[in-house]
This record gives C-alpha cells, structure tokens and sequence, in this order.
C-alpha cells in the first residue's frame, strides 16, 4: 500500500510527547508507504508550519499546550478544507471523537494503537484521494472533449471526408491509426472519436511516446510493482491499465523502439497486461487510438517499426490534410481563434484586415494549424487596435496558386464579433457564411459565371454548388450584370 500514482503524500505529525513523536515518525517510515514527514511538538507549531506548506494529512494529538488539536484542526480547515485529519489522544471518549469529527476531523484513534490500526486508516484516505483525483481528471476530460470538437473547424471537402471518418470510427470499436504532420490536430481527431463512441463517459488515456525516455516507456506502459527496480518505491499503474473500460491514445507510436513493440503488439492482441516485477497477468478492456507523424511504411522497410504492428493498429487508417491542402478554410480558422482568444487575453481585436489575411493564406504553415493558433495569439497580445492589419514575423509566402482573397491592397475586413455576447456556434455559423459567400464569388469570377467549372474546382457537385450560391443571392446578381 503506498501513496496514489508513485507522488510522495505529505504528512504532519502533531503531539507534545516528544518520544512518541520520534517513535511514530520511524514506524511510518519504516511501513513502506510513500511518505513525506514532517513534526511538530504543539499545536502553533504545527499551524505555522501548515501556513507554509499544505500537507496532505496531519496526525495530531488532542491535549497539547499552547494550542490543542481541536483548535488546530479548526484552523487547519479554514486553510485547507481538503486536507485529512487523524486525532489521537490518550484521553479518548466518546464525547471527545465527536467533537473532533464536528469539526471535520476524519478519524479518531485512542492511545495506545497499533500500527495496522493506523495503516488501515491512512490505506481509506489514499483510496479517497484517488477518488477525488479520477473525478477531478473525469471532469477536465468531459470539458477537453467539447474543446476538442469544437476546434476541428473546417469546410473544406477533405475536412467534411474526415468528419466522415470520424464518425464511423466512433460506431465501431476497432483500433484506428490517424496519420498527419505535426499540428494538424492528430489529438483532437482522437477526443473525437472517443467522445461520440460508448466508451464516452470512460477515461481517455493519452500516452506521447516520443516524449518519454525510453528506459521509462515499459514502465509507463504496464506499471510496476514495489521494488521492481531502483526508485520503485511503491505501486503504479501503467496507462494501459489506466485506460480500462476506456480509450488509450497512443501518439507518436513510430518513436516506440522496436524491442518493446513486439510486447506492444502481444498487449493489443491479449488484451492482458502484466506489472513489472510481477508474474500476475490483468485482464483489461480498452480501445487503442494511435498517431503519428512519421513515415510507417518506410519505417517498415527499414526494419524500424514492425509490419505486424502496422496492419494490428491500422484497422481504421484516418489521414488529415495538413492545412496548406485546406487553404479555404484558414479565414474560418483566424475567425475561430480570435473569437476563442480576444477575450481570453483581454485583446480589443474583433478582425483582420483582408491584406493580413492574404499575408496568412500566402504561408506555408509547416506547423500547420498549431502554428497558426500561436501566430494568431501573439498577434493577440500585441495589438493594440480592433484590427490585425499584419504579421511581421510570419514567414516569406511560398509561390503557389492561393485560396480565394481579394486584393490585398483593398482594405476590406473579416471581422468576429468576439466577446459581444454571442456563443461560439453563433459566431461560428457566422464566419462559416462569410467564408462560402467570399469562396463562391472568387470561383463565380474565375470561371466567368459558369457554375459547372467552379463547382468543379471547389470539390462540390454541381447541385451543392448551385444551391449554395443561390442561397446567397449571387445567380441573381449574375445575371443583372449580364
């Protein structure tokens, strides 16, 4: 039994008996818990050490000179009402452990006690702590998830095919494998699938690869137990087992090195895990996402990522376009940062200007959407106007055909009415319209009016593309120019 996920809890011992307090200080250090101790010899001296450090637990006495522990534990609460306090006390009744409990006090122990009566209390608070941390991390993911879906913002034809994907994906249980440069959003396709699939309400476990040293990912995988190596002070769990009942997410799986894929592969084809240092075999549940940014067939070639593996995680391929492919869709984007940003970093910014906007579409955008995020950011914070009439730092336009802008010289503007008042699927469908509207009268003017070469072009049937210009009034006005 040892402290949730590995972390040190931090302990506070309180009593005026000076050899008790150096008696029970050894016996928790030597009960293989994952402690961190600390003493006091009163009640005031305990609370101006609380005052600097918040602890986890305190243990104190009841009858105690300059302060005892019903005023202490008081105090205690005040400051930090999630902290857990054990009273003990060699004048134990009755009345007194339901004072203590009155005031919030979480147990109550009579001197003398043994140690497996103290273990089997601090074993109910650890439990309660993992408790509140899965509720705390639940909540966070229920909220990550709506974040997710809201910021796949696209309507470009390769982005409405992989919100096709997205969807099958999420009717089925099979093992998908996003492929996409770096910034595309591989993650947020991930939450997505995740989300609108049975396992919605279950944990979503994600696990970078790429980031974890390589002697750590075994470990990082499948746990271990007490002792298993140098430094294993106490159990943990391994994201597999972390992941049951939900989705593990395994991004950047073409950086796992080749030894531990082969155990990867036997995990995905069992469904069974076992801790290191332990012979015990645990059952799971689970559905496996993975990503990468990395070339795999290549890789296969190169005998540096297993051809197995491939075809077990890559049930269910999905690829996103990287956002050079999209460039139709980056007005929607710069609207759905500024919209989501302006009033987060308390920025007047409502717009851009179109020559800024032509400065963005002209990019190249190796990092993809994550860089423009930033880019859009920073402009952000260092605007001073209502408007974003350029991007100093942005890099040289590359020499390709580029979405449809006006000219640049021309100072016409998108704006988002950011902060106004308007929820975001408000703003969104807004932009959305002044997008197709933009879209349509640039491919309408290239093509000289016919409808069959610009619906060509956009990726749309003929059908879509004529409703959708008849929606916004431009047959019409075609044919009053005629």
């Amino acid at each position: 039994m040892g402290a949730t996920e590995g972390s040190q809890v931090k302990i506070l011992l309180v009593d005026d008996e000076e050899v008790f307090l150096e008696q029970l200080k050894e016996a928790l250090e030597h009960a293989g818990l994952n402690l961190q101790i600390e003493t006091a010899g009163d009640g005031l001296e305990a609370l101006e050490k609380f005052e600097t450090v918040h602890h986890d637990i305190v243990i104190t006495d009841l009858k105690m000179p300059r302060m005892d522990g019903y005023t202490l534990l008081k105090e205690i609460h005040k400051l930090c009402p999630s902290t857990y306090v054990v009273v003990i006390t060699a004048f134990g009744s009755v009345s007194g452990a339901v004072e203590a409990m009155k005031y919030g006090a979480y147990d109550f122990l009579e001197k003398p006690f043994n140690m497996d009566t103290l273990t089997v209390s601090l074993s109910k608070i650890f439990r309660q702590q993992e408790i509140m941390k899965e509720n705390i991390e639940l909540k966070g993911q229920l909220k990550q998830y709506a974040e997710g879906l809201d910021q796949l913002v696209g309507s470009h034809s390769k982005m409405q095919k992989l919100y096709d994907q997205i969807i099958t994906a999420a009717d089925t249980d099979l093992t998908v494998l996003i492929l996409g440069e770096t910034g595309t959003g591989k993650e947020l396709v991930a939450r997505s699938i995740h989300s609108r699939g049975d396992r919605r309400s279950r944990p979503f476990v994600v696990i970078n690869c790429a980031a974890i040293p390589e002697n750590l990912l075994e470990s990082e995988f499948f746990g271990h137990e007490k002792g298993a190596f140098s430094g294993a002070v106490s159990q943990r769990l391994g994201k597999f087992e972390k992941a049951h009942t939900g989705t593990l997410f395994l991004d950047e799986i073409g950086d796992i090195p080749l030894d531990l894929q082969a155990k990867i592969l036997r995990v995905l084809e069992d469904r069974k895990i076992t801790r290191l240092g332990s012979n015990r075999e645990i059952e799971l549940d689970f559905r496996v996402i993975c990503a990468t940014n990395r070339p795999i067939q290549d890789m296969i070639k190169k005998e540096l990522f297993r051809e197995d593996l491939f075809y077990r995680i890559s049930v269910l391929p999905i690829i996103i376009p990287p956002l050079r492919d999209r460039r139709e869709d980056i007005p929607l984007l710069v609207g759905h940062f500024i919209s989501k940003y302006s009033e987060k970093l308390n920025a007047p910014v409502k717009g851009i200007s179109n020559k800024a906007l032509h400065q963005l579409v002209s990019y190249s955008w190796p990092g993809n959407v994550r860089e423009l995020e930033n880019v859009i950011q920073r402009a952000l914070v260092s605007s001073r106007s209502e408007l974003i009439t350029e991007f100093p730092s942005l890099g040289k336009p590359i020499n390709e055909t580029q979405a449809p802008v006006q000219n640049p010289d021309e100072e016409s503007t998108i704006f988002v009415e950011a902060g106004s008042g308007a929820d975001y699927h408000t703003v969104k469908q807004a932009l959305i319209e002044q997008f197709e509207r933009t879209y349509l009268v640039h491919l309408l003017d290239k093509h000289k009016g016919v409808i069959a070469e610009a619906a060509r072009e956009s990726g749309l049937n003929y059908k879509t593309f004529y409703l959708k210009a008849e929606k916004y009034n431009l047959l019409k006005k075609r044919r009053r120019e005629r």
